[in-house]
């Protein structure tokens, strides 16, 4: 499964695989998976999740804002790292760093090393609000 190219501009590609423009595709994917959860699951207009930025620009939130009491996900950026915070009772903190890997992808890794794909990273830190399963 490893495809590690014979040749690669690296540099250009590392050049383009910031924490900011990271976290602007996490933010446009993030935006489609509240919009694809919303539409998958029905949910009623009053029960809607929704995706806000903050003034800043440098945090997104999500939410139900009419849920009581409010369970929300922000992910943002924090010193040179991408930082997830669920803000519920025993909510997790957590991050990762982005970096090129050996294959060529701008990936996110874990601080035990793990590389996540976007999709995954967003997964990870959505998954348990948009479906519910906190504990």
């Amino acid at each position: 499964m490893n495809q590690v190219p014979q040749e690669l501009n690296w540099v250009e590609k590392r050049a383009a695989c910031t924490v900011a423009k990271v976290f602007n595709q996490l933010c446009n994917g993030i935006i489609e998976d509240v919009q694809s959860t919303n539409s998958v699951r029905q949910l009623p207009a009053d029960s809607q999740f929704q995706a806000d930025m903050n003034p800043k620009g440098n945090a997104i939130r999500v939410a139900q804002p009419a849920a009581i009491p409010r369970a929300r996900v922000s992910v943002g950026i924090a010193n040179e790292r991408i930082a997830v915070q669920e803000e519920w009772a025993n909510g997790k903190h957590w991050s990762a760093t982005v970096g090129l890997n050996d294959e060529g992808r701008c990936t996110l890794r874990l601080e035990d090393g793990t590389e996540l794909e976007q999709w995954q990273f967003r997964k990870r830190a959505l998954e348990s609000l948009l479906f519910g399963e906190m504990d």
